[in-house]
């Protein structure tokens, strides 16, 4: 296993959903030199592509009381006060500026007949400001950002995966060091400034609507790098997935079908799952709230195969047609069922209202982000992240770049590729697909939408038998090799989750004890935090007084 390639750049980016893109366009117009690497094509197998293009910004124009401030308030009450006030407060300010920007890259959005923008409304939103692309689709946003980049000279290495973020003789990033399948080995990047853009981690769980390779390296890259994670407990699942046999779930869109439609969920019973669980408001129904709801139902012998129904029949007649488009897959049925899926991930790296981690030269953008979203995350507002921390970011990585004219990687490169190569040796028997899929059917039953001590405790013991397992897993080539890795990612992120969810005893937003039924005042608004210390053994600490 040797190092084929090695590059030198201003700014390196990582990861090729939405916030990277923007981070790269926003690098390169500040007169960087850029690489983005992805561990699939850029543009299209991720959240963003795959998402159902829309975003929330103030822009004004449906309601005059559609301000940032007021973006500011609504994000801040549905993240029941763990949200970080200033990076909420960057998001909701920047946010008109990007649909301007998203426009001048090309991106489709929805106009009336005099041209206008088009205005949407979802819960949580006291005013309509959603914005959504022609056809609903996130590939809207991101082929016309991939391009942008392109024409702008960004420079793309896809089909890689990234082993460790390097560092720098002074401490700070200065790279990373990537495994190339393609080329059967190693390129080390080196660079001024690096951008993290990776998402989250949805495939920890057997059932998400994420995109494949949503798999947490952001996050392992962080703690194996010292940085802290944030909020971690706080898993937003989308209450109204279809059930069936793909294990990427497609969403039946129920903001729209529900809230708008006057479509029903109803029990085996018939009940209408919203009226008694005292959804009686439509402006209630937030995804952590219809998550529960229909939780519940299953857990307590009310659901159907695991499911619960999604009834388009009291959407009158005329209208029902356009309603059906919004669920993907359904074949123009009137009546099918769903189930709540791991959806976004609230918790994140630990970095200021700018996009800063505090190890210098090393910025986060979009998902991988903590802090915005708090406990629950208010629809419309991921990829508004995601457009306003890439054009942040990026920005100030190209300026850092600039200031920084020397940035050598100081690793011990050669102790990291022997124990690489330690990866490939193993003589177990056990596949490393088998005990991602066993990761991901314990995370769903003890880790899921309801939790409790006793169940999350024997987590953590199975979070170390399946580390001992993955560790006698055979990797024989660079693509097992990299599922490994992927796995082990999975793994440190799951153990995040489990001792976050252990030290929060109460229930907040996405996060629900069923042995701590409520919300515990205000000693309980605080962040968790979770770091590896020089043992490489996960600690949790609190910071209080977030607000």
């Amino acid at each position: 296993m040797d190092i084929v390639d090695k590059l030198n750049t201003d700014v390196l980016v990582i990861g090729g959903g939405g916030a990277g893109l923007c981070a790269a366009i926003s690098s390169k117009k500040e007169g960087a030199e850029v690489i983005m690497i992805s561990k699939s094509l850029p543009g299209r197998a991720n959240n963003t592509a795959i998402s159902d293009g829309s975003f929330s910004a103030a822009t004004g124009l449906w309601d005059e009381r559609d301000t940032p401030e007021q973006h500011f308030s609504d994000t801040l009450a549905t993240g029941r006060g763990i949200n970080r006030p200033d990076m909420v407060r960057t998001m909701t300010s920047g946010a008109p500026e990007q649909v301007g920007k998203l426009l001048s890259y090309g991106v489709p959005l929805q106009k009336k007949d005099d041209g206008k923008l088009k205005t949407f409304s979802l819960p949580g939103h006291s005013v309509a400001r959603n914005l959504v692309t022609e056809k609903s689709s996130g590939i809207e946003f991101t082929l016309p950002l991939f391009n942008c980049a392109q024409k702008l000279g960004v420079k793309f290495l896809a089909g890689v995966f990234v082993v460790r973020l390097c560092r720098s003789e002074q401490g700070g990033i200065a790279g990373a060091l990537v495994i190339d399948p393609a080329r059967q080995g190693l390129i080390l990047i080196q660079a001024r400034a690096t951008v993290l853009a990776t998402g989250g981690a949805g495939h920890i769980y057997s059932h998400t609507n994420n995109a494949p390779g949503t798999t947490g390296d952001g996050y392992a890259l962080a703690l194996y790098s010292g940085i802290q994670l944030t909020d971690m407990e706080f898993v937003q699942y989308y209450p109204t997935c279809l059930l069936n046999s793909s294990p990427v779930k497609a969403m039946a869109i129920y903001e729209v079908l529900v809230y708008r439609g006057g479509a029903r969920l109803l029990n085996s019973l018939g009940e209408n799952i919203a009226l008694r669980h005292g959804l009686k408001d439509n402006s209630s129904m937030t995804r952590d709230a219809v998550t529960l709801a229909i939780a519940k139902e299953i857990k307590e012998g009310r659901g159907i195969n695991g499911g619960v129904w999604m009834d388009l029949s009291t959407i009158p007649a005329d209208k029902i047609g356009r309603f059906q488009k919004f669920v993907r897959g359904s074949q123009g049925q009137t009546r099918f069922l769903v189930a709540p899926a791991a959806h976004f991930f609230m918790g994140g790296l630990l970095a200021n209202e700018l996009g800063e981690t505090g190890i210098e030269g090393l910025y986060s953008a979009g998902e991988v982000n903590g802090g915005v979203h708090g406990a629950n995350r208010l629809g419309g507002n991921a990829l508004t992240e995601a457009w306003v921390y890439g054009d942040i970011t990026g920005r100030l990585a190209a300026q850092h770049s600039r200031r920084k004219k020397k940035n050598y990687i100081a690793e011990n490169l050669q102790l990291i590729i022997k124990n690489l190569k330690a990866c490939t040796e193993a003589k177990g028997h056990v596949l490393v697909e088998e005990v991602g899929r066993e990761l991901q059917y314990l995370m769903w039953e003890k880790a899921g939408v309801i939790r409790t001590r006793e169940r999350l405790n024997e987590m953590i013991g199975d979070l170390e038998e399946l580390k001992e397992k993955l560790s006698e897993t055979r990797a024989n080539d660079f693509n097992s090799l990299i599922k490994k890795l992927e796995t082990r990612n999975m793994l440190l992120v799951g153990e995040a989750i489990v001792l976050a969810a252990l030290s929060r005893k109460e229930s907040r937003g996405a996060h629900y004890r069923e042995d701590f039924p409520n919300e515990g005042g205000e000693k309980s608004i605080s962040s968790t935090c979770v770091k590896l210390n020089n043992r490489q053994e996960m600690i949790i600490s609190k910071i209080y007084n977030v607000n």
